[in-house]
Formats: structure tokens, C-alpha cells, sequence
């Protein structure tokens, strides 16, 4: 049909043409509204539409169908600019009850809506799965064959996985979801192959005797400085092969078996292993240096980590426990990284994270990097008031942003084979 708006017969109508009646016909259309009108061997032919007839509407260019009460645009609203609630779709190819949309093309474009069309200007395009154990992804073929697939199969990592045949399917990168951690070929990118630049892999027993596994003496880290007039000494240490644990050494100290429990939840794995020292570090009554005020207590700096050239991102963690008193560590400001407590992202913005003694052990996790002189000497960044007691263990310092695992322990340097 030509048009469906009209309600006035054309003056000139041409053999075989035809229109759907407007809603107030006039003259020979009169008592034909929404009727089809065809001029035919010179006169007027009406034909009562039944419910599922389709016209094309030309000069709407747009399909309409009869649904018993009004002419309606397929699909519902007022032409074919929708389809709605279709059970196949097949563009250039059939569509099957297998795969419902269909298409059979050499090229497809998706553009986003600018803002001087009415859109935002950006495009996303969205898929979803029902449940993390259901997989949503893009499965790439050759003649119907898989050779690689980009998703979240079977669970909500991304994963990206190719084959030789479509069978055999091997793991070529994951994505952790709660992480952002990157395993290439089961090689976690950033993690597996980080060592700490400390010289003594943080177990205080100096430089010279750094490989040394098992009888290591005290030795006080050249790397940290005590600031406000505070005091480092050494607490404890692990020893290998204790009798806290069935071994022939000597049995361990109070807050060094606490601290070896937290790492290790199994009994049998307490036994054995490198020896590392646990530091108490004392805060005095003095002047506090680059005091901060949390919560009405004044907070200063125990100590510091030695001048040295730093890189643009780096990772300091430890594990600390309040002896007496409290402590606070120092978030990152935002954008410069991030801090965890316990292998759990600390979301309070860049607060100070404030530790009382029932707090236990935690071992703290500090991304962050450099000032604009690419130093820092408060990497460490643990602030105490006056008179405060802490126990510090098995720091590391490593290059790059890392969330490095809170049950790792002694995470060894560059000179672990000599």
C-alpha cells in the first residue's frame, strides 16, 4: 500500500494502486476505515483486513500488520522500527532451534550513538550468564572447528584457552577476578617470579650469613633506622627443627609459634624450615617524628627504611602484631596504590588502618612508589604513639605492584644459592 493516513480518496488514482483507509474516511471511502482501498478496472475494491494480514507501507518504508483492532507495526509499536519476542532470527542463513540467531556475513559494524544524536557517545556490548559455574564466552572456529575461546568458562575468571583440533584445549592465560593477578601458561605474571630486594630476605641475620638455613645469629638490619628515639631489638626467632613440634631443637617462643600458626595452618608444617627473627620494636616517650593525629592519640614514626633510590612502583609488606599500646599503617594515597590486610583489599581510601593487640598478626601488603625525588624512606610506613609495643616480622620489598600471598613467609632475595 502507498499510505495509511489518508482519509480522502487520491483525486488521481492509477490502475492497481492501493492505500489503507484513514480513521475518518470521506467521500467513496466513507464506512471504510482501516480497510484496504485498491483502484481497480476504474472504480473502488475494499477488502476488510482479518487478523495477521502484513502490508508493506510505502512511504514509511515499514511493515504493519492487522491485529483485529489496529493496524500495528511488527513486532508492536508503530512500524517496524521494533521486533519484539522473536523465536529465530536468520540474516543471509537459516536459523535453527540449535542457534536461534543466525548470521552469514563478511562484515559487521557496531557504532556508538554520539550525543548529538541523543546517545552518550560510548558502546558497550553486553552479554551474561545465568551463575559463576555457567561459562559466557566468544569461541573462535575454522570450519566449525574451536581453536580459541576468550571468557568466563565455568567460573567468573576470564580465560583465554586455544586448541590444536577443537578436543584438546590448553590454558593459555587466566585473569583472577578478585586480584586482577595474570597466569600466563601457569605462570603467574608479577608473582611467581618476584624476590625481595632486602639483603637479608627479611630475617634479620645480616648480610654475611644470608644463605645460611638453619643456627643463624641476630643481626641488626642496616636497612631500618629507629626514628623518634625508638628501639629495635630482637624478640625471637623460628628455629629449625623445634621441639614445640616434635623436633630435637629448642621449643619456640610465645609469639614466634603465633606467627608461624597464622602461616602455616597445618601442625605438621611447623617443624621445619629457614630460621627468621622477630623484631620488637619499642616506641619512647620523646618527641615524635612526623606526628599524626588519629583518633585524639598522636602517632609518629618507629622507624625508617634507609635513603636509597626506589622504583616507580614498588611493593613493601611484613607481618606485624601490637605488643602494647596500638599501632597504625599508613594507607597509600589513592591512585598510587593499594594496601591489603591480610590478602584482603583494605577499602577505607587512604585512612590510616589503626591495630590493637587483639587484632593478632597481620601481615600488611603496601603498593605504592616513590616521591618526586624517586625516594622514600617511610616505605613501611607503621606510625605508633609513645610508649607503644610492636612485633615486626619477615619483611620484603619487591618491584611492582604485587598482592603477595599472607601465607608465603620468608620470601627469599637474589643471593638464596650464595
Amino acid at each position: 500500500v502507498l499510505d495509511r493516513d489518508l482519509s480522502d480518496p487520491p483525486a488521481t488514482p492509477q490502475e492497481g494502486e492501493r492505500w489503507i483507509v484513514g480513521a475518518a474516511p470521506t467521500g467513496a471511502w466513507s464506512g471504510h476505515a482501516n480497510h484496504i482501498a485498491a483502484w481497480q478496472d476504474g472504480a473502488w475494491a475494499f477488502f476488510a483486513p482479518r487478523p495477521g494480514w502484513i502490508a508493506y507501507i510505502a512511504d514509511e518504508a515499514l511493515l504493519a500488520v492487522w491485529d483485529g483492532a489496529a493496524w500495528q507495526g511488527v513486532g508492536g509499536g508503530g512500524g517496524a522500527t521494533e521486533l519484539q519476542n522473536l523465536t529465530r532470527l536468520g540474516v543471509g542463513t537459516t536459523a535453527d532451534a540449535t542457534n536461534p540467531f543466525a548470521a552469514k556475513l563478511n562484515n559487521a559494524l557496531w557504532v556508538a550513538k554520539t550525543t548529538a544524536e541523543g546517545g552518550s557517545g560510548d558502546i558497550r556490548y553486553k552479554i551474561s550468564k545465568e551463575a559463576a559455574a555457567n561459562t559466557l564466552s566468544l569461541l573462535f572456529q575454522t570450519n566449525f572447528s574451536g581453536r580459541a575461546e576468550i571468557g568466563l568458562a565455568g567460573d567468573d575468571d576470564l580465560h583465554v584457552k586455544v586448541s590444536p583440533d577443537g578436543t584438546n584445549w590448553t590454558e593459555a592465560l587466566i585473569v583472577d577476578r578478585n586480584t586482577g593477578d595474570v597466569d600466563v601458561g601457569g605462570f603467574r605474571v608479577g608473582r611467581d617470579a618476584v624476590i625481595n630486594a632486602l639483603p637479608d630476605s627479611g630475617r634479620f641475620n645480616g648480610n654475611a650469613n644470608n644463605i645460611q638455613f638453619n643456627g643463624i645469629a641476630y643481626t641488626a638490619p642496616t636497612y631500618l633506622s629507629a626514628a623518634s628515639g625508638a628501639a629495635i631489638a630482637a624478640h625471637a626467632k623460628f628455629i629449625h627443627d623445634n621441639s614445640t613440634y616434635g623436633g630435637a631443637g629448642s621449643a619456640l617462643d610465645a609469639e614466634v609459634n603465633a606467627l608461624i600458626s597464622k602461616i602455616r595452618p597445618n601442625a605438621s608444617d611447623r617443624r621445619y624450615g629457614p630460621e627468621w627473627y622477630v623484631l620488637l620494636i619499642t616506641q619512647t616517650t620523646g618527641s615524635l617524628s612526623e606526628a599524626q593525629n588519629i583518633g585524639g592519640t598522636n602517632y609518629g614514626l618507629a622507624f625508617t627504611n634507609t635513603f636509597t633510590a626506589l622504583p616507580r612502583k614498588y611493593t613493601a609488606g611484613f607481618y606485624v602484631k601490637v605488643k602494647t599500646g596500638s599501632a597504625a599503617i599508613v594507607v597509600p594515597a589513592a591512585g598510587k596504590g593499594r594496601a591489603y590486610l591480610d590478602g584482603v583489599l583494605y577499602p577505607g581510601g587512604s585512612a590510616p588502618v589503626v591495630l590493637q593487640n587483639a587484632d593478632g598478626w597481620k601481615y600488611v601488603n603496601l603498593q605504592s612508589g616513590p616521591n618526586q625525588f624517586f625516594y622514600n624512606y617511610r616505605a613501611f610506613d607503621v606510625i605508633l604513639p609513645a610508649g607503644a609495643q610492636i612485633y615486626f616480622a619477615m619483611p620484603r620489598f619487591v618491584f611492582g605492584h604485587v598482592a603477595i600471598d599472607p601465607n608465603l613467609g620468608v620470601l627469599m632475595n637474589d643471593k638464596m644459592f650464595g
